[in-house]
């Protein structure tokens, strides 16, 4: 276990999950990935900006500082966000991740409104006055998120109101910096960094490319009305593609593919980041060598097909945690979601998250035939497992999987 604590008042459910009895529940995740930060911890003042744009898609980055658990740098955040599918309340998340270079360690925990809601901001509310309430983001003042940050979520109110859920996070955050620890062999991998980013080179002719699944070593880009195939030369793009990093090119309303800059001829491309530092934009440095399709297929076998449905199941996952699901679809497109296509999701479902891929149209023949979708409860295997059921349904189309692309949509409520 990379990270443990001191779970006094707390049961716990199975080896990763722990739950208060005022419903909070801790949970420690291992992610076997390079993490999806913005920034390295050496930088907190981008990677405030750059998160507090993130969460502002789905709620409101309160807070984000770099700490120390058990001498191991760890980025704590507390994040608030509306209840799903409710019409009122909001739910307080406080997480610990320590980031290191191929992989990372998140232990967070979850607390909601329950009851009657919005107390604490009705009598603060009153004694601050309205016109005070709502105040510029401290890390990004532009900033117009889903949630406002406001007066209110100081913590110098917490000691008043020590049942509201954010009084509850932040007690249990200065708690874990006590008392936590971390594995030391989990402590001692190499930390996470940032590439540093580069400048495009003169004389290079950079066009908008939308970039198909990824398989193996390979990419499809759809530029213009036509798609070409490239060969990575580096796992940047990879690191990158699928987890809300990018820069994004709308198809139609809501609808969003990943965007990178290339030049056709030499194959130089810049990845552009997706949010912008000071009103900067980045991007990272990459090249990629262009091969025909069929030079592409004869170096795939069929893990590695699998291994790209796996991924797209595993990017839904990710996608769930902007508030966001994806669509599995032809890399050609017309701007709105037409059929052939599966919805990748990972929901709240009677009080539990489920992972559920639809099928549009319902596979005709096979082991789905005549089914509309799938559903399981999400899990770590379950959530790969619903990208390869989809991999299922696309064998229909007869289309190759470099020719296949995921586009993002918001998911509702």
């Amino acid at each position: 276990m990379p990270i443990s604590f001191d779970a006094t008042g707390f049961r716990q459910l199975d080896r990763f999950i722990w739950q208060h009895p005022s419903g909070d529940q801790a949970v420690l995740t291992y992610y076997d990935r390079t993490p999806d930060l913005p920034a390295g911890l050496v930088d907190l003042p981008r990677l405030r900006h750059d998160l507090a744009l993130v969460h502002g898609e789905t709620g409101c980055l309160v807070e984000a500082h770099v700490v120390q658990l058990d001498g191991v740098p760890a980025l704590l955040r507390i994040i608030k966000m509306p209840l799903p599918d409710q019409p009122h309340g909001q739910a307080f998340v406080c997480s610990f991740t320590i980031p290191k270079a191929t992989c990372s360690a998140v232990l967070q925990l979850g607390a909601l409104e329950r009851g009657m809601t919005g107390a604490r901001e009705a009598v603060l509310a009153a004694e601050i006055g309205f016109e005070n309430w709502v105040q510029p983001h401290p890390y990004t003042p532009e900033l117009q998120g889903v949630l406002p940050f406001h007066a209110g979520d100081h913590p110098q109110h917490d000691a008043r109101f020590p049942d509201h859920p954010l009084s509850r996070v932040r007690a249990w955050a200065h708690h874990v910096v006590r008392t936590a620890r971390v594995d030391p062999q989990f402590a001692a991998l190499p930390p996470f960094q940032v590439r540093a980013t580069a400048p495009v080179e003169p004389g290079q002719t950079l066009v908008t490319a939308l970039p198909s699944l990824p398989v193996k070593d390979f990419v499809g880009l759809l530029a213009g009305d036509r798609t070409t195939f490239w060969r990575t030369t580096d796992p940047k793009l990879k690191e990158m593609l699928g987890r809300g990093l990018l820069g994004r090119s709308p198809l139609a309303d809501s609808r969003f593919r990943d965007l990178i800059m290339i030049d056709l001829e030499s194959g130089e491309a810049m990845l552009p980041d997706r949010f912008t530092t000071d009103g900067a934009v980045t991007a990272h440095a990459t090249r990629l060598e262009q091969v025909t399709l069929q030079e592409a297929d004869a170096e795939l076998t069929d893990d590695d097909v699998v291994d790209a449905y796996r991924w797209a199941g595993r990017m839904a996952g990710v996608a769930a945690e902007r508030g966001e699901h994806l669509s599995l679809e032809p890399i050609e497109h017309d701007g709105d979601q037409a059929d052939p296509h599966v919805l990748l999701a990972v929901q709240p479902h009677e009080g539990q998250h489920v992972v559920v891929a639809r099928f549009s149209p319902p596979p005709g023949e096979g082991p789905l035939a005549g089914s509309a979708s799938r559903s399981a409860p999400a899990t770590t295997e379950s959530v790969e497992g619903i990208g390869v059921v989809a991999g299922m349904a696309v064998n229909e189309w007869r289309t190759h999987p470099l020719r296949l692309a995921i586009t993002y949509r918001r998911s509702a409520g």
